[in-house]
């Protein structure tokens, strides 16, 4: 079932008609394009932040 998104904010309507007109996509797929790469930097910035962790752990305990 699709769902229509209904944007009420200027900045985003304005913004998503920029990145359409800019990448020559529509404005459907301009948003989902942005949401699929902010989601994946998401999760790596998730796995990053738990691999520092686990490495200063390991210098605190192992190391220093």
């Amino acid at each position: 079932m699709t769902v229509a998104l209904n944007i009420k904010n200027a900045t985003v309507e304005r913004l998503v008609e920029e990145v359409a007109r800019l990448s020559g996509e529509s404005k459907t797929e301009a948003v989902r394009r942005a949401l699929e790469e902010r989601k994946a930097r998401l999760a790596y910035r998730a796995i990053e932040g738990d691999r520092t962790s686990r490495l200063r752990r390991f210098l605190e305990t192992e190391a220093w």
